[in-house]
């Protein structure tokens, strides 16, 4: 087998990830240079995470809020700098947001709300906020993340309870109320349910199974967030094996 070793321009071994660090680069009250290396299987997750380290350390260097940025070159020869800290801008309308959470507050207030949250907001309009998304709060996907962090700054116990204004009567599903019925006996007769995600890895719908993606009719995500949820699942076999896979070891139920 190869593992990756990485040396610095002496040649001394730095590290050898995943299995163990080096002596030579033991952190001390003393050290005044820190090189953070990220060793992940998801290119999302590492810069994610490279970018909160980044962050949390600068807060602690000389100049404060400052890193220098490390070459990466790639097997295919691609040379790129990290970490990348970028930053990014929603525009989310306030009326979406008093709707998603009960209030009526004003565009002022609302980016006021957000600032308290380390979101800078600027109001374009009387009706519509630009939010800017720093490096350090990856868990901002959506429009609905903001509503969250505006609802949080508001406070949960302040928003006024009220009967919706229409009332329905819920009740299952004839298809759902069918499925658990099957379920259940299917359970009985010794059978072990697995459920599996939707969405998959294009290694789960075509080359873990021998069979080139070309040739599969599946829907693919245009910007996935993550390598494992990359197309819509043609074949449940997949989800089966890695499900058998990840539970060899664990006792029958």
């Amino acid at each position: 087998p190869v593992y990756p070793v990485i040396y610095d321009k002496n040649r001394v071994v730095l590290s050898m990830p995943p299995i163990i660090n080096g002596d030579h680069t033991r952190i001390s009250l003393d050290t005044r240079n820190v090189f953070i290396d990220i060793t992940a299987t998801d290119i999302t997750k590492a810069k994610i995470v490279l970018d909160t380290l980044v962050t949390m350390f600068s807060e602690y260097c000389d100049q404060q809020f400052t890193a220098e940025y490390a070459e990466v070159e790639w097997p295919d020869g691609r040379v790129e700098l990290y970490p990348e800290l970028k930053y990014r801008n929603e525009t989310v309308s306030v009326d979406f947001i008093n709707k998603k959470i009960g209030i009526d507050e004003t565009v002022d207030n609302v980016a006021s709300l957000l600032t308290r949250m380390c979101l800078q907001s600027e109001v374009i309009d009387d009706k519509n906020i630009k939010v800017e998304i720093p490096p350090t709060r990856p868990d901002v996907l959506h429009a609905c993340d903001i509503v969250e962090d505006v609802a949080i700054a508001y406070g949960f116990n302040n928003v006024k309870m009220t009967f919706p204004k229409t009332n329905t009567v819920g009740h299952q599903l004839p298809v759902n109320k069918l499925t658990d019925q099957l379920r259940l006996e299917v359970a009985l007769a010794g059978f072990t349910e697995a459920l599996t995600f939707a969405l998959c890895s294009r290694d789960d719908v075509a080359t873990n199974l021998r069979i080139d993606i070309k040739d599969i009719p599946a829907v693919h995500i245009s910007n996935p967030k993550t390598y494992e949820f990359q197309v819509a699942r043609t074949t449940l076999l997949s989800g089966l094996l890695k499900t058998i896979a990840a539970n060899r070891r664990m006792p029958h139920p």
